[in-house]
């Protein structure tokens, strides 16, 4: 393989690393209802959707993957590697009661759906529910300690994207450079290697 060949490669490899990452599973948000997962009839609750800092837009649906709610764009950060959405719900009965999840996408990529939330409703006072062991309404919820292997990983689909973006730069760069070279000895030799030896030839003679 000559030396021209070797941009071109870098090319194909910078270009199939980007497939590569376009195409890997994103990590599964979490999801959780507040103030909890049993409401009494009537009354407020919001529904939070947590994924990777990067997410662009959040998604809430029913059992069945249908929206049951206006897509959230609107995220705020929590800490360095984490954003979330929320999902308000004024006012619960029985049409609200039910099984939510979330998604999230990251341009042309979906996330899987977070684990099932069971959002219930209830005619009860639930103000004392929430201090009972056991009732915890978040489902699935990130670390709080180093984060996970699945975060970095993640964000390396956009660091990725950014070096082979400069790879291919640079490779185009290269590529001119050796078109431009290739000119200019054109320019500089005008006569072919035959005509060189009839040259040779006629002095001779």
């Amino acid at each position: 393989m000559g030396p021209r060949d070797s941009p071109l490669l870098v090319l194909v490899l910078c270009l199939g690393q980007t497939v590569h990452m376009q195409n890997r599973v994103l990590p599964k948000p979490s999801i959780r209802s507040e103030p909890g997962p049993v409401i009494r009839r009537g009354q407020p609750v919001t529904i939070v959707c947590l994924g990777p800092a990067w997410a662009e837009l959040f998604r809430l649906v029913d059992e069945n993957v249908r929206k049951v709610l206006p897509d959230q764009t609107n995220v705020s950060q929590r800490g360095l590697h984490w954003a979330q959405a929320t999902f308000h719900i004024k006012a619960v009965s029985g049409d609200t009661a039910g099984s939510y999840r979330c998604l999230y996408n990251k341009g042309p990529s979906w996330s899987d759906p977070s684990e099932i939330l069971e959002l219930k409703v209830t005619e009860e006072d639930v103000s004392t529910l929430f201090s009972v062991p056991g009732t915890a309404s978040e489902v699935t919820p990130p670390p709080t300690g180093p984060v996970s292997q699945t975060a970095p990983s993640s964000q390396n689909y956009t660091v990725g994207n950014y070096v082979c973006m400069g790879l291919a730069g640079v490779v185009l760069l290269i590529l001119v450079g050796i078109l431009a070279e290739a000119a200019h000895s054109r320019h500089r030799w005008p006569h072919r290697p035959q005509e060189w030896t009839q040259l040779s030839s006629c002095q001779r003679n």
